[in-house]
């Protein structure tokens, strides 16, 4: 018996935006029995984890508790056909560091497999700058401490076990106050709202305040008790919700990621020093954002509306309105969508990217941004503007020569990936 490698778990798939890469479900740990080359659950005491690391493409079955429609399914196959996500070293719109593609990270899943978890830190400094902010800051920390630790410890996990005393406490203070403003909230709406609602946040108060390793406060439960509170009141029912949204995540906040990673899983098992170290970077790995989310304008998909963006800064922004997510760090922000749109140029100017429809991508992209900011931000110069194609026929002509270009991507791939571009 012995534990898949990467390429053991995908490597006679195709990873493209063409042929999807089985979907790893939470704790879906395996292993290959190499004597028959089945693949078994392990014995628990055997487990070593993936968990999840893999955010997209979606397994089109059912995911958290949902069914995937067939628009869903669509729109993730269109949206995993963006080229952009085949290369790395392009910045994130959302945060300014690094994407990974897949082909990066898998390279990083088989060295991380050699290792032991003691050498675990030494393997993820090879790849530091794909890490996002929080990541990086939750790694210099395990460095540091690691350095200062009298018996040199080096497991991820003990690391943060050392320092969740010190971060938990930081978490429940700002837990608290969206707790505050949840009752602030309540005091506002009619006596049997009110009291429905002070239940639940009583109850949320006390899972806060008793959170430790055994019992951790989980972010997503919580926010599915809220969005069962029936509130007459559509906007107060909003700004309930946009108080429950904002609650730190290991997303974006250190002392988030080091209490949930030092503490239990969803199985009730302590997270493991590989699961944690894949973690570090399957949030980093670049996936396609809708700049007018989705979820707001149904109709409006296809590359002028697309960014490729980081899993977890994606998953941050959400459905979101462009104007919310960028007023929230305009400055940072504008600077990072500026250096990413570079990067997309240089990539379609050196032909890097071919495709006859991304040839104009970056005009586009940056006029969407100019209408759905109205006007108030403005990447492109004026000399710059796009132009429409001068008739019908030409752009009936490009778009017809999209569907035989997919083919050819699909024929082409192997190769790409032998020899990947831009890696």
């Amino acid at each position: 018996m012995s534990f898949h490698t990467g390429k053991e778990l995908y490597g006679n798939m195709k990873i493209s935006g063409i042929n999807y890469l089985p979907h790893v479900n939470n704790y879906n740990y395996i292993n290959k029995d190499e004597k028959n080359n089945d693949i078994n659950t392990k014995p628990k005491e055997q487990w070593v984890g993936l968990s999840n690391v893999f955010y997209y493409p979606v397994n089109f079955g059912t995911s958290a508790g949902r069914t995937y429609s067939t628009d869903k399914h669509k729109l993730a196959e269109k949206t995993g056909n963006f080229q952009l996500l085949r290369f790395n070293d392009i910045p994130c719109p959302a945060c300014g560091k690094k994407m990974l593609n897949l082909h990066k990270f898998e390279t990083f899943v088989d060295e991380i497999s050699e290792f032991t978890p003691d050498k675990y830190l030494e393997c993820l400094g090879k790849y530091r700058e794909y890490m996002r902010p929080v990541e990086e800051s939750v790694y210099n920390e395990l460095i540091e401490l690691s350095q200062k630790s009298k018996n040199g410890e080096k497991d991820i996990r003990m690391l943060l076990v050392q320092l969740r005393d010190e971060k938990l406490p930081i978490l429940q203070r700002i837990q608290m106050k969206k707790i505050n403003k949840m009752r602030s909230l309540s005091r506002t709406l009619p006596d049997d709202e009110q009291k429905v609602l002070d239940r639940k946040i009583q109850g949320l108060a006390s899972l806060i305040k008793k959170s430790n390793a055994e019992a951790p406060f989980r972010r997503k439960v919580m926010l599915d008790r809220i969005s069962k509170v029936k509130i007459r009141n559509p906007r107060t029912y909003d700004k309930l919700q946009r108080i429950a949204a904002s609650f730190p995540t290991s997303s974006d906040m250190n002392s988030a990621w080091i209490v949930k990673y030092s503490g239990k899983n969803k199985m009730d098992e302590d997270w493991d020093s590989y699961s944690i170290a894949l973690r570090f970077l399957s949030s980093s790995i670049g996936n396609t954002d809708h700049i007018l989310a989705y979820a707001i304008e149904n109709n409006h998909d296809d590359i002028s509306n697309y960014m490729a963006m980081h899993n977890a800064c994606n998953s941050q922004k959400g459905s979101k309105h462009f104007l919310q997510w960028w007023n929230e760090d305009k400055e940072n922000r504008t600077k990072y969508m500026q250096d990413y749109f570079d990067k997309a140029d240089e990539l379609i100017k050196t032909k890097k990217i071919k495709k006859k429809k991304y040839r104009h991508y970056v005009e586009l992209a940056e006029q969407t941004i100019f209408d759905v900011s109205q006007g108030q931000l403005k990447l492109f110069k004026d000399e710059e503007t796009f132009t429409e194609p001068k008739d019908q026929e030409e752009a009936q002509a490009c778009q017809e020569s999209e569907d035989f270009e997919e083919y050819e991507e699909a024929e082409d791939y192997e190769e790409d990936e032998e020899q990947p571009t831009d890696n």
